[in-house]
C-alpha cells in the first residue's frame, strides 16, 4: 500500500495500523466505544541528539518494521518538575527523553471522507510540558466532534532556546510539505531551536495527515500561553502560513516581549558558567537541567516575569517587533483567528501566593506607577473597586501580559485581513481552590484530557456533571470552528467598531461583551 493510499485500518488484536512516507505505523483503539485510533510517540524529524542536540530539526530516515506507536503513556521533552503538576494532575515525574520530536495522533475510526485536524501546540512556559500529560489527551475530543487530534511534542527550556552569542538563526526554506531550514556553514547551534520544531511538526502534518484520515486542507493550529505566544509569531512567516487554515490562540502572552540577543546571551553565559566548562553538547540531559535550574534561581530585573528559556527576537524567525512585521508581511486574507483569555490568568500565580496576599496599597499602587506612569492613580481607582490590592494587582498583570495585548492583536488581525473572534473563558475553580478563579489554563479540561485528568486537585470540588454539559458545548464550538471557521452562528467577528466578546462558561456563559478587559479599563492600556 502506498502511503497516499493509507488510512487507519483496524486488526483482530484492538491494534490499528496505517502508513506514513517514513514507513508503517501501529496504534490502538481508545476512546468512547474504542471509536478512536491513537497513535503515541509517531516522529516528525530525527532525533536532535548528539551533534543535532542544539542544531534544527532533520529529516527522519525513516523505519522498515511497524512503529509501535500503541503505547498508552508516551514520554515528554527532557524538562524539570513544573511548579503546578500536582494541582494540575500532571505526573511529577513523567518518562522523558530527548528523542522528543513526536506526535500523538488521534483519529476517529468510523465513516468515510477526510476529516477535519486540530492541531494542539501545548503551553508550560516554554520550559515544562508536553504531548504525553493526561490532559493533553484528545480521544474525546476526536469522537464527540469527527475531527483528527494531533497534539506536538517540541525542545523545552535550553534544549530548544538556549541562544549563546555564537547561535546562528535558521532561515525557513521551502514552502508547504517540503520545508527546510538552512544555516551558516559549520553552525552547530540555531537560537529558537523549538519554534523550529513545530514549524517541522505542521509541515509533517501537512503532509502526512491524510494517512490518518485527516484533510490537510482544513487544518486548524490552536496554541495555548507558550503555544500561543509561538503560533503568533508563526503568524509572521510566509513559509509557514500556507500549512494552516485556520489558527486559535489560547492564553498567549502577547504583553512578553522575546527576549533579545543580547539578554538571551547573558542567560547562556550564566548557563554555560553552571556547566563548569563542560560541552553542553556532550554533557548528559540530566546535567543539562540541573544547570538550568540554576538559572532560574538566579535574581531577575524587577519586573520581568519573562521565562529565561524562551523565543529570542532574532530577526529571521522571531521577530523583534511582531505587529510591525505582521503589517509589512500580512499572512493574508482568509485566515480564520480565533482568540482569547480566562477571565483571570494570573491567579495561577497571584491567587494562592502567601507573598501577593501579604501586599500592601502602597505596594500595589508602586506596581501600577511602573505600568502606568502618571495615569497610576487612575488605574489604581478602576482596578481596585470592590477587590483587595493583592486582587487589584493580580489584575494589573491579567491585563498586561494577556487580555490587552490580544485585544490589540486582535484590531491588528482584522486590518490584514482575517476573520477574528474573541472569547472569554469564565468557569471559575471551585471550593478549596477558589483563590484561582478562571485561572490560566482551565479551559483546557473542557476540550481535552482523560477522565483521569479531570479528577486533579484543581478540579477536586467541581460538579462533575456542571463540568460534564460545558465540556460537551464547548468542544461543540471548538469543533464547529475546526470545521467552518464559524464556532456559533450568533458568535459575530470582532471589528473595532464593533468589538464582540463572547463568554464561555460560567454565571454569564454565552454572554456578548464589547471588550476583553473589565469594563472602563480597556481605554488606560491605549
Amino acid at each position: 500500500m502506498r502511503a497516499a493510499d493509507a488510512a487507519p485500518a483496524a486488526t483482530r488484536t484492538g491494534t490499528v495500523r496505517t502508513e506514513v512516507s517514513d514507513g508503517p505505523v501501529v496504534g490502538r483503539l481508545e476512546g468512547p466505544g474504542h471509536s478512536v485510533a491513537a497513535y503515541r510517540g509517531v516522529p516528525y524529524a530525527a532525533p536532535p541528539v548528539g551533534p543535532d542536540r542544539f542544531g534544527p530539526p532533520r529529516p527522519h530516515p525513516g523505519w522498515r518494521e511497524p512503529l509501535r506507536a500503541d503505547r498508552a503513556v508516551g514520554t515528554v521533552p527532557p524538562q524539570l518538575p513544573s511548579p503546578f503538576a500536582a494541582l494540575m494532575g500532571d505526573p511529577v515525574d513523567p518518562p522523558q527523553t530527548e528523542a522528543c520530536l513526536t506526535v500523538n495522533v488521534w483519529a476517529p475510526v468510523n465513516g468515510a471522507g477526510r476529516r477535519p485536524v486540530l492541531v494542539w501546540l501545548p503551553g508550560g512556559s516554554f520550559l515544562t510540558g508536553g504531548a504525553d500529560l493526561p490532559r493533553y489527551d484528545g480521544a474525546e475530543l476526536a469522537a464527540q466532534e469527527g475531527i483528527v487530534v494531533v497534539l506536538v511534542n517540541y525542545r523545552l527550556g535550553a534544549l530548544g532556546f538556549l541562544a549563546p552569542s555564537w547561535a546562528g538563526p535558521a532561515t525557513v526554506e521551502g514552502t508547504g510539505t517540503s520545508l527546510s531550514f538552512r544555516t551558516a556553514p559549520g553552525t552547530t547551534h540555531v537560537t529558537n531551536a523549538g519554534l523550529l520544531d513545530q514549524i517541522a511538526a505542521l509541515s509533517w502534518v501537512k503532509r502526512e495527515i491524510h494517512a490518518f484520515g485527516g484533510d490537510p486542507g482544513r487544518i486548524t493550529v490552536i496554541g495555548q500561553s507558550a503555544g500561543g505566544q509561538s503560533l503568533a509569531a508563526l503568524l509572521a512567516l510566509p513559509q509557514v502560513r500556507p500549512l494552516f487554515r485556520r489558527a486559535a490562540l489560547h492564553s498567549a502572552p502577547l504583553g512578553m516581549e522575546p527576549l533579545t540577543r543580547e539578554e538571551a546571551a547573558r542567560t547562556a553565559d550564566a548557563f554555560l558558567a553552571a556547566l563548569d566548562g563542560e560541552d553542553p553538547r556532550s554533557v548528559s540531559a540530566e546535567r543539562l537541567l540541573r544547570a538550568q535550574r540554576h538559572v532560574l534561581t538566579l535574581p531577575r530585573p524587577r519586573g520581568d516575569v519573562r521565562p529565561p528559556f524562551q523565543l529570542v527576537a532574532d530577526g529571521t524567525v522571531v521577530p523583534a517587533d511582531l505587529p510591525r512585521a505582521l503589517r509589512d508581511s500580512p499572512p493574508g486574507d482568509g485566515l480564520d483567528l480565533l482568540m482569547g483569555v480566562t477571565r483571570h490568568e494570573c491567579a495561577l500565580w497571584y491567587g494562592k501566593d502567601p507573598a501577593t496576599a501579604r501586599m500592601t496599597r502602597e505596594e500595589v499602587a508602586a506596581e501600577f506607577a511602573a505600568v502606568f506612569g502618571a495615569r497610576a492613580e487612575e488605574a489604581l481607582r478602576h482596578y481596585s473597586a470592590g477587590v483587595t490590592p493583592p486582587v487589584a494587582f493580580e489584575e494589573l498583570k491579567t491585563d498586561a501580559f494577556f487580555t490587552a495585548p490580544t485585544q490589540r492583536f486582535a484590531g491588528l488581525a482584522q486590518e490584514w485581513g482575517a476573520t477574528v473572534r474573541l472569547f472569554r473563558f469564565d468557569w471559575r475553580v471551585p471550593g478549596g481552590n477558589a483563590a484561582l478563579r478562571a485561572c490560566h489554563c482551565v479551559e483546557i479540561p473542557f476540550l481535552l484530557g482523560r477522565a483521569e485528568a479531570r479528577r486533579a486537585p484543581i478540579f477536586a470540588d467541581a460538579d462533575q456533571e456542571q463540568m460534564a454539559a460545558l465540556r460537551v458545548r464547548v468542544r461543540g464550538l471548538w469543533g464547529e470552528f475546526v470545521r467552518s471557521g464559524i464556532p456559533a452562528a450568533d458568535w459575530r467577528p470582532y471589528r473595532r467598531e464593533d468589538p464582540v466578546v463572547r463568554v464561555v462558561g460560567g454565571e454569564r456563559d454565552g454572554e456578548l461583551l464589547d471588550s476583553l478587559p473589565e469594563p472602563g479599563r480597556l481605554p488606560l492600556w491605549g
